[in-house]
């Protein structure tokens, strides 16, 4: 499921980790298995994407208030269940042409179900709080197997829409941070919005997705 792997790809924010948490006492807090279940339920209930307009937006050193170092634009397309992106243009520049050939093509084609991702770690929760009426979660995941890469992913998920909001995953080279936001379609939540940064390059990108195509079947 497109939507899915975009809401899964990457795992979540550290800046969760700088919001009050309640006590778990103060909230009854389900099993993580059955946190992550509602997630992927969720997951399970989107249409097929067959395609999507995306933007992405590289900065390097620069606040998300800066301009962009590098715009690009394309499509991402689904063909039996795996994603593609196709840039149709970009900023001039080596950077630019550096990051479309070898960075944001290989992201999609690597991608894996997210079931299938968040199988090789042991979860456990961590906290609760409420935002506005809604339970928000926060999950962390180790790795069960010490060689693995990631080793660790953290995030918070809004339970009632079963919706991962924000968190980071860890890897052997450093980490990646994510926020991300859905809009409402109908009943359902889609994914039209995400920054990443790398803290250890301090380069961010944000991706803006619009125009979806859903499968007519």
């Amino acid at each position: 499921m497109f939507g899915a792997r975009l809401a899964g790809l990457l795992a979540a924010a550290t800046i969760a980790l700088t919001w009050p948490v309640r006590p778990a006492a103060a909230l009854s807090v389900p099993p993580a298995q059955e946190i992550l279940q509602r997630m992927l339920t969720t997951v399970a209930a989107l249409p097929e994407v067959v395609s999507a307009d995306v933007e992405f937006r590289l900065r390097i050193v620069k606040s998300l208030t800066a301009p962009p170092d590098c715009v690009f634009r394309g499509t991402v397309k689904v063909t039996a269940g795996h994603p593609t992106v196709r840039i149709h243009g970009h900023t001039f520049g080596l950077l630019c042409w550096a990051v479309d050939q070898y960075v944001i093509g290989r992201q999609f084609a690597g991608s894996e179900p997210l079931e299938r991702f968040l199988s090789r770690f042991e979860f456990e929760v961590l906290g609760v709080k409420l935002v506005g009426n809604g339970r928000y979660y926060l999950l962390e995941g180790k790795a069960r197997d010490s060689g693995n890469d990631p080793n660790m992913m953290i995030g918070w998920i809004d339970f009632d829409r079963g919706l991962l909001v924000d968190g980071t995953v860890a890897y052997s080279w450093g980490s990646i941070d994510t926020v991300q936001s859905y809009t409402q379609m109908g009943r359902l939540w889609m994914p039209t919005y995400q920054v990443l940064h790398a803290p250890r390059f301090d380069a961010s990108m944000e991706i803006v997705y619009s125009n979806f195509q859903f499968d007519a079947r």
